[in-house]
């Protein structure tokens, strides 16, 4: 027997071939970050990239999109700036050309920095603001060069990469998988490990890093 396609599916797809354009269209906005001491981005299942930038005075906020959707919307309060994505159905159908958020951080930002994603990827490169990320099952990726802050990671089924150049960091460390699989290279001293955690000191251990995943890997680069 031959099985029909429903017709609200075969228009939803019509419709997505008809919004898609053959170049990404890009939306940038600016905000100033007087008086704010918080970021706030909830980026959903939208992959997003978070840097300093020196070069720039104001948060920037941009994006790359092949249909004709707003990807992002932004709003500031009297002390916090709130990002988060717009998910539209359409782009369900459209896995090859997902849109993607960018987000530069003045390098004078002194607030903190929080973001809560799903299935979204997050990249962040060279922060030196206090960040905490929670992720669902969406891959969290840390570059940097130095550890200048507390720094909070965790998702329950993603695997979360921290890379520093620094060879011995002033942090004190704890990295939680509740399946046992993290690695690191890290001198530590004043070691507290068991089965699942492994904690312990480089450095004085002035800043705090705290990594946990339930069944994803941690790794220390």
């Amino acid at each position: 027997m031959t099985k029909v396609m429903p017709i609200w599916f075969c228009l939803l797809l019509v419709l997505t071939s008809c919004s898609l354009s053959s170049t990404a269209i890009t939306d940038t906005q600016q905000v100033s970050l007087n008086s704010i001491d918080l970021i706030s981005i909830d980026n959903g299942s939208t992959p997003v990239t978070v840097e300093t930038a020196a070069d720039i005075t104001s948060l920037e906020v941009s994006s790359n999109a092949y249909d004709h959707k707003p990807v992002f919307n932004m709003v500031r309060g009297q002390r916090d700036v709130r990002i988060s994505a717009s998910n539209h159905m359409i782009r369900i159908f459209n896995l090859a050309n997902q849109p993607v958020i960018t987000v530069k951080v003045p390098l004078h930002y002194e607030g903190d920095l929080r973001i809560n994603s799903s299935s979204g990827t997050v990249k962040i490169n060279h922060i030196q603001s206090d960040l905490s990320v929670d992720g669902t099952s969406g891959s969290i990726e840390l570059t940097t060069e130095r550890i200048l802050s507390n720094i909070h990671l965790a998702s329950t089924s993603g695997n979360i990469t921290l890379s520093v150049v620094e060879e011995n960091p002033d942090v004190n460390w704890t990295l939680e998988s509740r399946s046992d699989r993290r690695s690191h290279s890290l001198d530590l001293q004043h070691i507290r490990d068991n089965k699942h955690t492994s904690q312990g000191t480089t450095g004085q251990g002035t800043y705090q890093v705290h990594i946990l995943t339930k069944s994803g890997n941690i790794s220390i680069q």
